[in-house]
């Protein structure tokens, strides 16, 4: 009745992040990782558009491997405001110049 043995902590919230905070910030890390990669314009699109499902994996991964479940909720909240940023600064300097 007493000892319950627990894979890890604050399952929800691990399930909520891996589930849909791992999508959304690697969704919103492809057009920010265009902003800085360092190749031609088709490899700049090509190579974050391939890198996707390894990026969401290793995020989802990640939410039930780290010690701590507010882990992987501080680096994907930095990761996605982050790449919101790259983005937007991307598309209004475009329209200022």
């Amino acid at each position: 009745m007493g000892n319950k043995k627990q894979t890890f902590s604050a399952a929800k919230r691990r399930n909520f992040m891996a589930a849909v905070l791992a999508l959304l910030t690697a969704t919103v890390m492809i057009p920010g990782m265009t902003t800085y990669l360092p190749f031609e314009l088709e490899q700049k699109i090509l190579v974050p558009i391939l890198l996707f499902p390894l990026i969401w994996v290793g995020l989802f991964i990640y939410c039930y491997m780290a010690n701590k479940a507010w882990q992987p909720l501080v680096v994907m909240l930095i990761l996605l405001i982050s790449h919101i940023f790259f983005s937007y600064n991307a598309l209004t300097s475009g329209a200022l110049s």
